[in-house]
């Protein structure tokens, strides 16, 4: 994390965990364009690592990734105090609908399929941290 993002608490922080590093790379560069701080993850294993270091507003996890998938990050995220109320959004290139296995286990605030708008991104993420602070 650079020393601006650690300079500006008041930015909401984003954690962005995916195994593909362009993927990563797109949406830190987005993001931080758009006044947010980014932490990245390469897994989900990792992403619970950094979620408990950094306590970011909001997640963006990958579904399909090497020792733990999206779906099983979630459900851990969402089974501790501090994950429970933290939105998190799917990023897949596969369908909007949860597999019957992780239903009702876990709460997924937003879908984002793979290839995905930047503007849209930001909009989205941008409403889905205003209704988690309300």
């Amino acid at each position: 994390m650079s020393a601006a993002e650690k300079s500006a608490p008041s930015e909401p922080l984003i954690l962005v965990i995916d195994d593909d590093p362009a993927i990563r790379i797109a949406i830190g560069v987005k993001l931080r364009g758009s006044g947010f701080r980014v932490a990245e993850a390469v897994d989900g294993l990792d992403g619970l690592e950094v979620f408990a270091r950094e306590r970011p507003q909001l997640v963006i996890v990958d579904v399909g990734m090497p020792r733990l998938d999206g779906y099983s990050f979630t459900e851990r995220l969402q089974s501790t105090p501090e994950g429970r109320g933290v939105p998190v959004v799917i990023l897949t290139a596969q369908d909007f609908a949860l597999p019957e296995e992780v239903q009702g286990r876990i709460r997924v605030a937003s879908f984002l399929m793979k290839p995905f708008s930047p503007r849209e991104l930001v909009k989205s993420l941008r409403g889905l941290l205003a209704e988690a602070a309300s």
